[in-house]
């Protein structure tokens, strides 16, 4: 049984997907993340409705909220020394997917063409309408929001800011997803990367999850507005080429599995702040699109890397 105390917490040690506020357990295998009441209420729905169960394992598990008085609401504005953004009034308790990794390399995309929904402030929609035309989730339905690649040589991660997935063209997704994918050796990545003959396979794996996913979310009348679709891979060459040899296991039952079960990558959607479920939405289109450039990205990476 997992008897790490929920209470004991620092700060989420990585940027990206670091929301400010949120705070992992003391041994790793949780986060605390500040959100919104609209996010709680996906995740209820979410472990309840047999209707979106088919997403279940594409989502971070859901363990559930600290408790009132750990406090959430006002008193989390400086919760354990850690600043809290106003009106996350609930405290998720969520797996912490880079506790499967050693050196987790990390990538978030932006997923979708839209960012908004009926509650948002009009002068913001207009803004986020901007920022979709003017970057490339508009016509691919993805943004590389930001990631990190751990260096060989200094054994830390090295990271690309928010500012160059919103300043890079449709034609340059390709370039920006081969950073994140380097082959160790090679003029372009120096010191960063796995071997060849360890990033295909890995590439191929996460290929194959992001069309599960794609074909899962396509059966679904739902809407995930503000989405991300999150990607991981361990950096550790060791611990990758073991990870390659023996079927990816079961996620790890934090509550009452101790000990860290590594994998070579995993492939998640997170953030549902602004997601609606409902049948007589459609298909969600815009994150479909997404999905679909991913798969081509994928596709295009590995063609490069399996040419001889």
């Amino acid at each position: 049984m997992n008897t790490t105390p929920i209470s004991a917490c620092h700060p989420h040690p990585f940027r990206v997907l670091g929301h400010a506020g949120m705070r992992t357990t003391l041994d790793g295998s949780l986060i605390i993340k500040p959100a919104f009441l609209a996010e709680l209420r996906f995740y209820e729905t979410l472990m309840k409705d047999p209707y979106i169960a088919p997403m279940r394992p594409f989502i971070p598990k859901f363990l559930g909220t600290l408790p009132e008085n750990s406090g959430s609401g006002d008193e989390a504005a400086r919760l354990d020394g850690i600043l809290v953004p106003p009106g996350r009034t609930e405290s998720l308790i969520l797996e912490n997917l880079c506790n499967a990794f050693s050196k987790p390399n990390i990538l978030d995309v932006k997923l979708g063409t839209v960012f908004y929904d009926d509650m948002t402030d009009p002068a913001k929609v207009l803004r986020m309408q901007k920022t979709s035309r003017e970057t490339t989730s508009l016509r691919t339905g993805v943004r590389l929001t930001e990631f990190q690649v751990y260096d060989n040589k200094t054994s830390r991660p090295v990271c690309t800011p928010k500012s160059y997935g919103k300043a890079i063209k449709e034609s340059e997704l390709a370039k920006g997803f081969a950073q994140f994918f380097p082959v160790y050796g090679e003029p372009s990545s120096s010191t960063f990367g796995l071997p060849r003959r360890l990033l295909v396979p890995i590439l191929r794996g996460i290929r194959e999850s992001v069309a599960r996913i794609r074909e899962t979310y396509s059966s679904l009348e739902m809407r995930i507005v503000g989405g991300s679709l999150v990607i991981m891979y361990e950096a550790d060459w060791r611990l990758a080429e073991e990870g390659l040899k023996r079927p990816l296991p079961q996620p790890l039952d934090v509550r009452k599995e101790p000990g860290v079960r590594r994998i070579p990558y995993l492939v998640k959607i997170v953030d549902f702040a602004h997601t609606r479920i409902g049948r007589g939405l459609g298909p969600d289109e815009g994150v479909l699109l997404g999905l679909d450039t991913m798969l081509k990205l994928l596709d295009g990476r590995i063609a490069q890397l399996s040419d001889p």
